[in-house]
Parts: C-alpha cells; structure tokens; sequence
C-alpha cells in the first residue's frame, strides 16, 4: 500500500509522520534528535534507523509490503552541502531504501516544513526562536532566502542559547563587579537549584555540554526582565532585535517589503511577550506595513506531509 512520508528531525527531538495519498496522519512518532550536530553520526542514524523501523512493523502489522510513494524530511542542522552529503547517509540507509521512492524523497531544512506548517501562501516567511534561531523565506517568483541558522558559534543571534550565555555572563560579571547588580543571580539560582557561583560554575562545565540546558535560561531571564530589572530588559532588547535583523534580511532579499506576506512564528522565546515579543511585533508592522502575524499552532511535521503531497502534483 502507498503511503506519505513526513519527518520533522528538530535539534533535539524528532516527529515522524505516516499519512494516507489523501493527506490524513495515520502514524505519528516521536524520537530522540537525528542531527549529527548535536549527538554525532552514529548517535543520529541510530536513533533514525529505531524510529523508521517501529513505523514500518507498525504498517507491516496491517500491509504486507508498505511504500513510501514520497517523502519529505525537514532537518535542523541542513545549512550546507556538506551537511547535504552526511544527512543523505543517515537518511537515506539501507533500512528505509527498500521502501522509499528515491525520486520523491526531499531533504531540506526544518525551517522549510515549520513554513509550509503554517502558510502556503505565494509570499511566506518562517521566523524561529527557540533552542536556535533561524529565518528562511520563499516568494512568488519561488525565490528563497534564508537568514541565520549558524549555530550557536557561527551565529543564533535571537535564540535561546544566545539568551542563556548572555544570562549567565551577566550573573558573573556581576559577581566580580564587572557589571551592574542583577536579579538574574536570584532567579538562576532559584531556577537551577543552587546556591553559588561555585555550583553554578560546575553546572556549567562539569556536565556533558546541552544546548538545551543552556536555552533554557531564557525561561527565567524572561521572568527576570518582567520583574523590571534592567540588565535582564537590556539582554531581551538585544536578542529581539537580532531576531528583527534575521527576518529583514529575508524580506529585503526577497523584495517583499511594500508586498503582502505571511510571516510564521516559531518557538517558545516569543511566549516572552513584554520586552521580547512585543518589541519584534511593532517594528515589524512599522517596516513593513503589508505584513501578516501568523503563530504556528500546528505541528511542523504537517507541513513535512505537505510537501511531500505537492511533489506528486502534476507540473504544469
């Protein structure tokens, strides 16, 4: 029986999906992260190979022989052609091949599936602030443009990991006089369960390195600057309008800047609203005035589906 293929491979967990021609999810799966950025080759084709195999008992149980007519797999990480080249390897093994059509199976970067999640109109632009920052766009012409996405050494400005290292320079740079008083060093420490910079100095190199654990300082900083202390405000300020650079840069390129379009948000910095997600909002609207605020309430992994349902369409 032939089936749709759709895979949402985020930088620390991933979703895959199985529908019917008709569009309609009938499997969904969640599993650990397939970006060999983040835990290595063998960690991410492991963790695949686990995941496609329970997808595929799960169809075999019901269909003899299931085939994936088209595939669409969304990947963090997918910047380069290089990384083309590994993520093929961890995709494209010897355990899916036999069920896969290889001339229907599209690999691209999460940022391309989280925007067909959320629009599909002719003018669209995805904007995401979460672990990572990252900014791709696509317009009637079927132009793209993409801005950041570097990680969080090459670049990120605007996420939750860059917010994190700011968050704890900060507290250091208070603690040694370096900066101003702060109440981040309350907040982190309540929010990591310590009680000094001691501690606070081995959760932060001791432990085997997370970007997720250093993201999700941006949870209390984001409470902190509610809370009206300043360094905290000054740190948000920064990282919104990084995430303001990310967009414009896209829609500059795109020439989309007196034209109508979507712009798509992804990711949990924007639920800080005062100092973050406000601030993102009213210089967006004030730039560029045709633009249409869309939050993306559906799963990424849809917009996976999405795609893989429009690479059976008919060319015109």
């Amino acid at each position: 029986m032939d089936y749709i293929l759709g895979v949402d491979g985020g930088g620390t967990k991933t979703m895959i999906a199985v529908a019917g021609l008709d569009g309609e999810i009938i499997i969904e799966r969640s599993i650990g992260s397939i970006n060999f950025k983040s835990i290595g080759v063998e960690g991410a084709l492991k963790n695949f190979i686990f995941g496609i195999n329970s997808v595929i008992k799960e169809l075999e149980s019901n269909d003899s022989k299931p085939y994936f007519k088209s595939a669409c797999f969304g990947l963090a990480g997918l910047n380069t052609s290089y990384d083309k080249v590994v993520f093929v390897k961890i995709i494209l093994n010897d355990t899916i091949t036999p069920y896969l059509n290889l001339q229907r199976a599209v690999l691209c970067n999460d940022t391309v599936i989280g925007l067909a999640a959320g629009s599909m109109n002719k003018n669209r632009v995805i904007v995401i602030g979460g672990t990572g920052a990252n900014c791709y766009g696509i317009n009637e012409e079927g132009n793209e443009a993409k801005a950041n996405g570097w990680d969080y050494i090459l670049g990120d400005e605007g996420s939750g990991i860059s917010m994190g290292f700011k968050t704890l320079r900060a507290v250091m740079q208070a603690y040694d006089g370096r900066g101003e008083d702060t109440l981040l060093t309350e907040k982190v420490f309540e929010f990591l369960n310590i009680n000094s910079v001691d501690e606070l100095n081995r959760w932060t190199y001791d432990e085997v390195f997370s970007k997720d654990r250093f993201a999700s300082l941006s949870l209390p900083l984001c409470i902190t600057a509610e809370m009206g202390d300043k360094v905290a405000i000054k740190i948000l300020k920064e990282e919104a309008e990084e995430v303001i650079k990310n967009i414009s840069a896209v829609v500059k390129r795109l020439h989309l800047e007196e034209k109508e379009f979507d712009l798509v948000f992804v990711g949990n910095n924007f639920k800080c609203i005062k100092y973050f997600h406000k601030i993102i909002v009213k210089k967006l609207k004030d730039s560029f005035p045709k633009i249409n605020l869309i939050p993306l309430t559906g799963k990424p992994v849809i917009g996976a589906i999405r795609l893989a349902l429009e690479s059976l369409a008919p060319k015109n």
